[in-house]
């Protein structure tokens, strides 16, 4: 009697846009200042799966790798995968899938797997363009994926879209979980943890997944129309467990807590944040807010944790635009949020967003102002990028805005405003990121937090970018 082979499965990023492939934020790598590549967490994740179902499995970023579709080709050869899953980002459809055409000969055998945000807003006319793709992933795909390479029917697995008989046949909508501590811990050996390092320290930096959903909806971002309104926030025992696991297993100590909004709920925070302390891990951690959402006595269990960096969604200096674009907060808010934060000894990282319909010459130059004020440790001003399944994409298609351009995604802004162009818009971005990073005063204050060979070598590599770049 034979022994039945092992099946496999090929996880890619696809050998297109260099980004940081995260659903809700997808940004092309070269464009970011100081934001490093980011481990692959959904491949992570469906690794898990897969590994727990018997199956090997293999990843590769080919965008990041400056690898070819040709290469592509020359592996999807040599290993023979029984399921290839493809990440596919909203900015670059086209160019992410055009593999499948180069590819299709060899696919015969294979179940194509394609997932991403885009897929839950137009999978049906994606699948028609490319008829090499077997499965569409939606909504939150763990379980759908743990189905599919059960071999299970698919007309019988909620959240997919799936070709079949010349037909395109989108199931039932999966409902969200409540409870998501049935999300596997990730699969670290699925890639090189030594690759992704957290910038100033050089060292290795994973992802802990912490909650999911956001209840705000704002104009621009995903996270709502993907995570659902209903913050869900996983066990603190099981993150804990999953950060013991990386730093006895892999040595890893700096992480990024992910979230939508990590501060949601305080009494978990703190509860985290003890069983962290007691467990005396000393580990680093960054991790995101909003500016209502804070209090001195979280912050300092925070701080006390291991928290080095809080990222902060500011988006704008003029009241005026936090409210049309349903960000609910102050300025004020703002303002004590950060004054708190620093209060704590905790660096601050702030988000502004650029590019808005209502973005006026006046609005920018408040922006601008407010920024100075803050003076937060680091800042990115993004042009806006209206993404489809964002409010922003159907306000744009809805009033005419113009063609979304997504070929500079988060620098050249997709769309112009009411009164500014997108030229203008893109020139102001510059101005900003210019001033924030090359101003003496800044220069001055980030040279006193040299204390490493490696943080001098990120600073002035950082400074030779900005220089260069704009």
């Amino acid at each position: 009697m034979t022994e039945k082979k092992q099946e496999k499965i090929f996880f890619i990023y696809p050998p297109s846009v260099v980004m940081n492939r995260e659903d809700r934020c997808q940004q092309p790598i070269k464009d970011l200042n100081i934001i490093p590549p980011l481990p692959p967490v959904d491949m992570m994740s469906l690794s898990a799966i897969g590994k727990k179902r018997g199956y090997e499995t293999k990843f590769k970023d080919y965008s990041l790798n400056q690898e070819s579709v040709y290469d592509f080709i020359r592996d999807l050869r040599t290993y023979k995968p029984d399921f290839l899953v493809i990440n596919v980002a909203s900015i670059s459809v086209d160019s992410d899938l055009s593999i499948l055409k180069e590819a299709k000969e060899l696919l015969d055998e294979t179940i194509v797997i394609v997932k991403g945000a885009v897929f839950n807003f137009s999978s049906y006319s994606i699948l028609q363009s490319y008829p090499e793709i077997d499965i569409a992933l939606l909504g939150e795909i763990e379980e759908s994926f743990d189905e599919i390479i059960q071999y299970k029917d698919l007309k019988e697995i909620e959240g997919i879209t799936y070709q079949t008989n010349n037909k395109i046949i989108t199931t039932k909508k999966r409902e969200l979980k409540e409870n998501i501590d049935h999300l596997p811990f990730l699969d670290r050996d699925l890639i090189d943890n030594n690759f992704y390092i957290r910038p100033d320290t050089k060292k290795p930096q994973t992802i802990i997944r912490v909650s999911k959903g956001c209840p705000n909806h704002c104009f621009f971002c995903l996270a709502t129309p993907l995570n659902g309104k209903n913050v869900r926030l996983r066990s603190t025992n099981l993150i804990v467990e999953e950060i013991k696991e990386c730093v006895s297993k892999y040595n890893i100590k700096d992480f990024i807590f992910w979230s939508d909004i990590f501060n949601i709920d305080n009494n978990w925070v703190q509860k985290l944040c003890r069983l962290i302390i007691d467990a005396n891990l000393d580990i680093n951690f960054s991790t995101n807010t909003r500016a209502d959402t804070l209090d001195v006595e979280t912050l300092k269990l925070m701080k006390k944790a291991g928290c080095n960096l809080i990222s902060i969604g500011i988006e704008s200096g003029s009241q005026e635009l936090l409210d049309k674009m349903g960000k609910k907060i102050t300025l004020e808010q703002i303002k004590n949020a950060i004054s708190m934060i620093k209060e704590s000894k905790i660096m601050t990282y702030a988000y502004y967003v650029l590019g808005l319909p209502w973005e006026t010459k006046e609005t920018i130059e408040k922006t601008f102002s407010f920024a100075k004020e803050l003076n937060t440790h680091y800042a990115s001003f993004y042009s806006a990028a209206a993404l489809i399944g964002t409010k922003f994409y159907d306000y744009v298609e809805k009033n005419r805005l113009g063609e979304i351009n997504y070929e500079k995604p988060y620098v050249f802004p997709c769309v112009r405003s009411y009164e500014l162009s997108s030229q203008e818009l893109f020139d102001y971005n510059k101005r900003f990121n210019k001033w924030y990073y090359l101003r003496p005063r800044y220069i001055l204050k980030m040279a006193r937090e040299i204390d490493s060979i490696s943080k001098f070598k990120t600073y002035y590599d950082t400074f030779l970018k900005l220089v260069r770049k704009y």
